[in-house]
């Protein structure tokens, strides 16, 4: 893949458009995993996802050829939702019926992400386990390659992931153990 890419980043800077759609099927679930626990709303993660193209099409002539093109494209996109989730985190909306400023939340990812794993996963994990768990999981990085976009030695990584399966497994058995408890006491 590693080849195929830079490949596909040399033709787009040497005019050939049409290489932006190879580029973006071999990175774009990636970039948006990459994103995601930055800016924490997945409306958000895929409107920086698609500015992180258009970024990357305007830029490719920058691009240095024998680099790490991966790298490269998740740079751009973490610059690029650092700079979304800051701006985002100065919005606020104008509540009319109690005449004040309230936040708009629109940072917040258990309003946009409807799954109940995630959004699970993102109030019990710290914000490093929980890129590591999206990465892993979602974005099906291997752990070296996560090690390596995070700057962490691999096996902090390996275990910062067993911690979060962990904390999720204890989590859920700890909540199907209350409901099984509450239906028992409604039975009664």
């Amino acid at each position: 893949m590693k080849e195929k890419l830079e490949k596909a980043l040399i033709a787009l800077k040497n005019g050939d458009t049409n290489s932006l759609a190879t580029i973006y099927n071999l990175t774009s679930k990636g970039v948006f995993t990459f994103v995601l626990p930055i800016v924490k709303d997945y409306a958000t993660a895929e409107d920086v996802m698609q500015q992180t193209y258009i970024a990357l099409y305007e830029k490719a002539s920058y691009y240095q050829e024998g680099t790490n093109v991966r790298n490269w494209i998740l740079t751009i996109a973490k610059n690029l939702a650092i700079n979304e989730f800051n701006k985002r985190k100065k919005i606020v909306g104008f509540d009319y019926d109690e005449d004040q400023v309230v936040p708009d939340g629109l940072y917040s990812i258990d309003q946009s992400v409807d799954t109940p794993t995630i959004r699970l996963a993102s109030e019990i994990l710290t914000e490093s386990e929980f890129k590591i768990l999206i990465m892993f999981t979602v974005g099906e990085y291997k752990h070296r390659e996560i090690a390596e976009l995070l700057n962490l030695p691999i096996g902090t990584v390996t275990w910062k992931y067993k911690v979060a399966l962990e904390k999720l497994r204890k989590e859920l058995e700890k909540r199907e153990s209350d409901a099984q408890k509450k239906l028992a006491e409604y039975s009664k």
